[in-house]
């Protein structure tokens, strides 16, 4: 998630918005904000295919953690990705082969292929009808599995209230330029911490999400300065294309996504 201004500073790590694009949503994710009633709308990101490519946003509720999805092709015409269901999720990972890419057509669909008959077992009387994957549902999948295993954020720079809603911390100033670019001062943002019911309401409240230095594969993240615009970046080598940007010293931070959405399944000959 991020702003359309924060975007600009960032470019240097590759993340960009052409112009047109970037002129439809100054005005079409107000209107998103306003028509759904959330408290914030970002910019998430482009998921790219092989005829087109998809603009992603995320509006937030009251909590950081009750989010939806949104996508479009021209960056104004936003419509709703589906809730993701463990059952979309089977029905998905059956029909990604590895390398599968988005076709860039919402409207496609992919057979899910039938399971073999076990060793002895009759073929049914009646010819099973041909079930189908949705490039929307696949869409969806891509887009919260990255958001779950990926989304970070400074440490300290979200709280829990008593009711459980994830807020922005008003004591959160911003990080100093060895802090910003450690993993161990961020965490992630939809990975929360097992309760300490010895914990202080204090610490509760500020300490509840799991760090990144716990990342699986370890070394999978990695940070980088941009001094002309006084940014760190945290790369996510599970992902390639998302990455987390935290302005030094400033209470401004966030995560963007630009990529084809596949998880590197190589990333065990990358580490040392």
């Amino acid at each position: 998630m991020a702003t359309l201004t924060d975007i600009k500073a960032v470019a240097s790590a590759g993340i960009v918005v052409s112009l047109p694009h970037a002129a439809g949503m100054q005005s079409s994710l107000p209107i998103l904000q306003k028509n759904y009633k959330f408290s914030k709308v970002f910019y998430w990101g482009k998921m790219m295919g092989m005829k087109g490519d998809y603009l992603i946003a995320k509006g937030i509720e009251e909590s950081s953690s009750t989010m939806k999805f949104f996508y479009c092709t021209d960056g104004v015409s936003w419509a709703e990705l589906p809730l993701v269901t463990p059952e979309m999720q089977e029905a998905c990972f059956k029909v990604a082969t590895y390398g599968l890419l988005l076709s860039g057509d919402i409207s496609a669909q992919l057979q899910i292929p039938v399971p073999p008959l076990p060793e002895g077992a009759e073929p049914p009387a009646e010819e099973v009808p041909p079930q189908f994957v949705t490039e929307l549902q696949r869409l969806a999948v891509m887009v919260m599995a990255i958001e779950m295993e990926c989304a970070l954020c400074p440490a300290g720079a979200l709280m829990k209230k008593v009711d459980h809603t994830i807020v922005p911390s008003p004591t959160y100033v911003g990080a100093s330029f060895d802090a910003a670019c450690a993993i161990k001062s961020y965490v992630y943002m939809n990975k929360p911490k097992p309760v300490d019911v010895n914990a202080s309401a204090t610490k509760a409240a500020a300490d509840f999400l799991t760090p990144a230095s716990d990342c699986v594969p370890a070394g999978s993240l990695t940070t980088s300065f941009d001094a002309a615009n006084n940014v760190v970046t945290v790369r996510s080598l599970l992902y390639p294309g998302f990455i987390t940007y935290n302005f030094v010293g400033m209470p401004i931070w966030g995560n963007c996504y630009s990529g084809n959405g596949l998880k590197n399944v190589d990333i065990a000959f990358m580490l040392p």
